[in-house]
């Protein structure tokens, strides 16, 4: 499944990006980027997705993914509303980290790093737990000191000895592939018409199975139902217009499916505890 291309806004005068997310639920649908990024997940638990590996998430959850790898990860229900997601995202580029690696020869252990990458990797708790602490109000210093940190970041993933490769290369069968080309037509149906008035009975008809099968498949790979799916999806989407354009809110509505702003509003306000107004605020301020 390819999911959708996220595209990573970058600072200007700097060679990586860092964010840190607090939320009281976590939903991100399939999506993927052309950078590399490094995401710790904390205080909260609930399912991770990388490729067609599946895990649990949990305190200090560490992973590195390489780019255009599709992943996705959503957080357990909680009826509480004090709960707090909170993840620390790093991004960097392939075309700035191999130049450096082939000039900096210190450096040349994170090529295998990188390249254990394209599988999704897994890190200790404890290494996630030092990685906290070095970004730890990193934004607040001078730019090279941010650099410095990043390679100390580096260094802890480096020093790990517990990293586990996520996406087995070995293990195949006719059954996986079977329920791997399903799960790309599904994400490719909803990506292609998500803007559209569309029902589990669209689905089901391009999937050429019954409405029961296609419910069983959202309940046991995607862990929600076809309306939960297509609704973060269209939200996953405004969230990214807001942030990546200056399009007004009616607008934005429009473009992924929604006829209502009342609606849209109650709804975005539901999935992400903000307006979007709100939201937009907030994220410009990263």
């Amino acid at each position: 499944m390819k999911g959708y291309l996220e595209k990573v806004p970058q600072r200007v005068g700097m060679s990586w990006r860092y964010k840190k997310i607090v939320e009281n639920s976590k939903s991100y649908g399939w999506h993927r980027h052309e950078e590399y990024e490094i995401a710790i997940h904390r205080h909260f638990t609930g399912h991770g997705f990388i490729g067609h590996h599946q895990s649990d998430v949990f305190h200090n959850h560490m992973i590195l993914v390489g780019p255009d790898l599709p992943h996705a990860i959503y957080s357990d229900d909680s009826t509480d509303d004090q709960r707090v997601c909170e993840t620390h995202v790093i991004w960097f580029r392939k075309d700035w980290i191999e130049p450096l690696i082939a000039s900096c020869r210190e450096l040349e252990p994170l090529r295998a790093l990188l390249e254990g990458s394209k599988k999704g990797l897994q890190f200790s708790p404890s290494s996630a737990e030092k990685a906290t602490e070095l970004l730890d109000r990193v934004m607040e210093k001078p730019p090279h000191q941010q650099l410095l940190t990043l390679f100390s970041l580096f260094s802890v993933l480096l020093d790990d000895e517990e990293v586990v490769q996520l996406i087995n290369p070995i293990f195949k069968d006719n059954e996986g592939d079977e329920i791997s080309d399903k799960l790309d037509k599904v994400e490719a149906f909803l990506m292609n018409h998500f803007i559209q008035d569309i029902s589990i009975n669209d689905l089901a008809s391009h999937l050429y199975i019954s409405e029961s099968s296609v419910r069983r498949l959202f309940q046991k790979h995607y862990k929600e139902t076809f309306s939960q799916r297509l609704k973060k999806i269209r939200l996953n989407v405004a969230c990214d217009l807001l942030i990546n354009t200056s399009l007004p809110v009616s607008l934005i509505l429009e473009k992924v499916g929604y006829d209502n702003q009342a609606n849209f509003n109650r709804q975005f306000k539901s999935y992400k505890q903000v307006t979007p107004t709100q939201y937009r605020i907030a994220m410009k301020r990263h």
